[in-house]
């Protein structure tokens, strides 16, 4: 019987032992994906403005869809990365730039 306790009570120990290091591991994993994804999405408009200036809208727009997504992508990861982080102050400021990212997404259709 004393065996059964002392294997689950450290059980229930190294569980939540490891619940912080899951969440650290996810904050990073989130603030990860946030770096790469607003690189490529700075990129992607980069280029779509490039193509709007020479006149080749439908590369533009392409490429301003491309740069709309990973622009969601991004803020989605950042927002959860904030809420792992219960640094939530600011929040609204990221999800009026989430709708702007989709507005930017539909605004070549």
């Amino acid at each position: 019987m004393i065996f059964y306790f002392l294997t689950g009570s450290l059980f229930l120990l190294l569980m939540i032992n490891s619940i912080p290091t899951a969440l650290a591991e996810d904050f990073q994993t989130h603030m990860n994906e946030w770096n790469e994804k607003r690189v490529l999405a700075s990129q992607y408009l980069l280029d779509a403005e490039k193509f709007l200036k020479e006149g080749d809208k439908a590369k533009g727009c392409s490429k301003q869809r491309e740069a709309s997504q990973y622009g969601i992508q991004a803020t989605e990861s950042l927002i959860k990365a904030m809420k792992i982080n219960d640094s939530t102050d600011g929040l609204e400021n990221f999800e009026s730039g989430l709708k702007k990212w989709r507005e930017l997404g539909d605004f070549c259709e």
